[in-house]
């Protein structure tokens, strides 16, 4: 069983990461990168108590009768964008916090909402948290910038009117909040404004570089390593301390000029990182961010895929 280090923390019950890897071969190795803390709830509660997130096919009346977003001085989404887990776990906890009190919003808010998603580990979470499964698209996407393409096809042919919700972290792609009301302006001549609300902000687990750099050596002692290590990575938070340490290794070892570790990365914006900050050039990058994605990825010709 080949080893491969996922820069993650394991998922519980179970985690798909592990099942699928073991399944081929590969002996899952966790080590936790990153800590988060939820922030902004507040906001977003006061989002969805006030209805402020509600998918409408027609165009809000208003006293001035404009293409204006609002309604009686109330900001109007058509739809919530999320990209990560995290932002699913902070959306969930509110909800379970609002739901004994305001049970009727809380179902209105489950049936009709919908939600782009950019992979299926995001609308597979939503999808336990009770919201409609017709409602979560896009979630073949695989990345930002395929993601706004599917946004922008889908509100202009839907007729959709509002503007739309994005749950992130401290760290994201620009390409949504930009992308998507530029086109939209374009072809529906309408200002429509992607309202980026950071719900979790994400710290690197105290010691997980000397975690990282006992584990390696862990692993080069007791096992005759005969092909490079795995390693994804799954957020640009951390890599340099990952990095630090491969590099280390690898300049020390007894042949320096062989590769002992590959990087995977989860998606583009944590290879662009990798490269544009540190020079390391990802080995392989998973066209969809899922375990699926990553087994492809690093299986993949020259374990290059998308």
């Amino acid at each position: 069983m080949a080893p491969i280090l996922l820069l993650k923390t394991k998922s519980t019950p179970t985690d798909p990461y592990s099942t699928l890897l073991s399944s081929h071969g590969y002996t899952p190795i966790f080590v936790p990168v990153l800590h988060h803390t939820s922030i902004n709830g507040d906001l977003v509660r006061e989002y969805i108590l006030n209805g402020s997130i509600t998918t409408t096919h027609v165009k809000i009346n208003n006293d001035n009768n404009d293409n204006s977003n609002t309604q009686n001085g109330i900001q109007k989404f058509a739809a919530i964008i999320i990209t990560s887990q995290r932002a699913v776990e902070a959306l969930g906890a509110i909800i379970d916090e609002l739901k004994p009190k305001n049970p009727s919003q809380i179902t209105h808010l489950l049936q009709t909402t919908t939600i782009y998603v950019v992979g299926p580990a995001t609308r597979n979470s939503l999808l336990l948290l009770g919201f409609t499964p017709t409602n979560i698209i896009g979630e073949s996407s695989g990345n930002g910038a395929v993601l706004s393409d599917f946004i922008i096809s889908h509100y202009t042919s839907n007729n959709l009117q509002g503007d739309l919700l994005f749950l992130t972290g401290e760290t994201h792609s620009t390409i949504l909040p930009t992308k998507v009301p530029e086109k939209l302006l374009e072809e529906i001549g309408r200002e429509v404004e992607v309202k980026e609300v950071v719900v979790y902000k994400t710290g690197v687990v105290e010691g997980f570089e000397s975690d990282l750099k006992g584990c390696l050596e862990k692993l080069e002692e007791e096992e005759e390593i005969k092909e490079p290590i795995w390693l994804v990575f799954f957020s640009p938070t951390g890599t340099d301390a990952a990095l630090r340490v491969i590099s280390s290794h690898e300049s020390a070892s007894s042949s320096p000029a062989v590769k002992k570790y590959k990087c995977c990365s989860i998606g583009p914006t944590t290879r662009d990182f990798m490269f544009q900050k540190f020079g390391r050039k990802a080995d392989a990058m998973a066209k969809i961010p899922s375990p699926d994605g990553v087994l492809a990825a690093i299986q993949g010709p020259g374990g290059v895929i998308g």
